[in-house]
């Protein structure tokens, strides 16, 4: 009987703390939130501004101040897309790449209603972002090369696509 009220307590407190994590967690992702909904006046929007006025698409990515080994792999194969696959984008600058703390750009943030790391990919109009697409799975799909490719490239192809006419 004694070890069983033993192990009875052990995991009644293994519970509690637990619990206690749980409600720290979230107390800091609220705080971060409130933080970045109070900092939004005071933080930039974007440096949009390179696009002198023409249309662009533009790929916000959008990470936290924390970085894991997944959300820099994320970023690396999609660097690694848009430089081989749209570099005559880039060299014209109608398709531009900015790396993007949402946790410290709480406009950005609110405005792609970004709460994780993710793409967003953006059309950009006489400096105003005009609409946007994000994308959420990037993360989920950074293990699976292939499908990661095809999800971004079509997000930048339908985009590109726009501000062309097509």
């Amino acid at each position: 009987m004694p070890d069983r009220t033993k192990i009875k307590k052990i995991v009644t407190n293994l519970l509690l703390v637990f619990v206690l994590v749980t409600i720290g967690f979230s107390l800091g992702k609220h705080s971060v939130l409130r933080r970045m909904t109070a900092d939004a006046a005071t933080v930039s929007a974007s440096k949009s501004s390179q696009t002198d006025g023409k249309k662009a698409v533009k790929v916000f990515y959008m990470h936290s101040t924390f970085r894991c080994v997944t959300c820099s792999g994320a970023e690396t194969l999609a660097l690694e897309l848009v430089d081989k696959e749209f570099a005559d984008a880039r060299k014209n600058q109608t398709l531009l790449w900015e790396d993007v703390n949402f946790q410290e750009n709480a406009i950005l943030a609110k405005q792609f209603d970004v709460i994780a790391s993710c793409m967003v990919v953006a059309i950009i109009e006489n400096d105003e972002i005009v609409d946007f697409v994000r994308l959420d799975d990037v993360l989920t799909l950074s293990d699976k090369p292939e499908e990661f490719n095809a999800y971004v490239r079509n997000a930048l192809n339908n985009a590109l696509s726009k501000i062309s006419g097509e």
